[in-house]
This record gives C-alpha cells, sequence and structure tokens, in this order.
C-alpha cells in the first residue's frame, strides 16, 4: 500500500518479496535441469512430465482421478499449442476508431469544444475510453476544461461505456448500458437516463449493468434508474 499509516502495519520489506521471487526462479531452474529442459517455453504442453500425487490418507483426495484432465489428444507440428499468432482485435471497428477520434481531434488538439450525436448499441464496447487516453497522453492529470468533449449518445451501450474517461470529457447516454459502466472512471462526467418517450418507472427499472463504476477514482455521474450488484466497487 501507499498509504503511510497503513504500510507502517507491515513489517515486511519490498526486497523480501523480491528475494522470495529469486529463490521460486532458482528452484524452478533446478527442477528444470533435472527434467533435462532448458526454458519454460518447452515445459508448454509437456503431459509427460505430470503425475497425479497419491493421497491415499485421505479418502475424498483418493478418489479423484485426472487421467481426463491430463489425457493429451495425438496432434501433429501443424498444430500450435501455445500462443504464436498474434491476435486481432480489430480496434479499427470500434466507435473510437472509426469516428469519435477524428470528431474529438479539434478538442485534442487545440482545446476546441466539440458536441456531437450518435446513436450506440451494445456491440460499441469501451466508448470514449481511446479518446479520452488522447486526452491524457497529451495533457496528463488534468485533462480538459469541464465540457471540452461533450458526446451524446441514444440506444444501448455495450459494456465499459466511458471507462476510464479523463476530466474535460462528458458522455450522455439516452438508453441504457451493459457491466462495468465508468470503469476506472478518472474525472469525466457520465449521464445515463432512460429513453425520453419510455413509459415505464425509471426507478423501478434496471437502467445500467453490474460493477458500475469499478475502480473510479474521480469524476461525476448522474444515473436515473436502477444499477445492477456490484456498484461502485
Amino acid at each position: 500500500t501507499q498509504d503511510e499509516k497503513l504500510r507502517a502495519r507491515f513489517t515486511g520489506k519490498p526486497e523480501y518479496v523480491e528475494n522470495l521471487m529469486i529463490f521460486i526462479a532458482r528452484e524452478l531452474r533446478e527442477i528444470m535441469a533435472r527434467l533435462g529442459i532448458r526454458s519454460v517455453a518447452e515445459l508448454v504442453g509437456r503431459i509427460d512430465l505430470v503425475r497425479q500425487k497419491s493421497q491415499d490418507d485421505n479418502f475424498k483426495l483418493s478418489r479423484v482421478d485426472l487421467k481426463r484432465v491430463l489425457f493429451r489428444p495425438y496432434i501433429d507440428s501443424s498444430v500450435g499449442h501455445m500462443h504464436t499468432v498474434d491476435q486481432d482485435h480489430e480496434l479499427e471497428r470500434t466507435l473510437d476508431m472509426s469516428k469519435l477520434l477524428r470528431m474529438c481531434r479539434p478538442a485534442i488538439e487545440d482545446q476546441k469544444p466539440i458536441r456531437a450525436k450518435l446513436a450506440i448499441t451494445n456491440i460499441n464496447r469501451v466508448v470514449g475510453t481511446l479518446v479520452g487516453s488522447e486526452v491524457t497522453r497529451r495533457y496528463g492529470e488534468s485533462g480538459l476544461p469541464d465540457n471540452t468533449i461533450k458526446l451524446n449518445f441514444e440506444g444501448s451501450a455495450g459494456q465499459s461505456f466511458g471507462a476510464f474517461i479523463p476530466k474535460g470529457m462528458t458522455l450522455e447516454l439516452e438508453g441504457d448500458a451493459n457491466d462495468y459502466l465508468g470503469k476506472g472512471l478518472s474525472g469525466g462526467t457520465i449521464t445515463v437516463y432512460p429513453p425520453k418517450d419510455s413509459i415505464f418507472e425509471a426507478d423501478e427499472n434496471i437502467l445500467i449493468g453490474n460493477v458500475a463504476f469499478y475502480g473510479a477514482t474521480s469524476g461525476t455521474s448522474y444515473i436515473n434508474g436502477v444499477a445492477g450488484e456490484r456498484f461502485a466497487v
């Protein structure tokens, strides 16, 4: 912990953790040497080196059979068993990359106010996050003046709407949002309310998903409706 009062309760030192990791690495190298293994990468998929420990003195453990878990079917050399190909996250298809970054460029570069209204669906995830990262990269923790970037959305937002957005960004959503709304909120403002023509009672219906504002550190939010579980963890 970085809190000096809480840190005073612990007698250990960071160097102790360093030593522990060094000892773990040393023991791992010794075990690998006994097995004739030169690198950790060579251990991947080596089911033949794994043995189930016998626990005859324990009624429950003695009945556990891991043969099916440890079974490895035959595959030829063309089939990989570890990470070999970089994953394509298709970031260019996100709302930020395809529209928002271009629209918000004057605000990011010259602090000019930006106002826009867009449709949103639940396939649009982490909306605003890439824009926010550009703001933070350029202006740091101070961000932009309030409401420099104000984006209004209509529809159903996907996961992590407004995640990590910094000061100066305001996202308004007329509709509803999935889980992790405002995750890591870092100074921005998020407003969510039901569609203006809806006939249901807002305070009796779920409007945002679970774990909203997980890890948020600063900012403001206005939610006209019911939140899911683990709100503001």
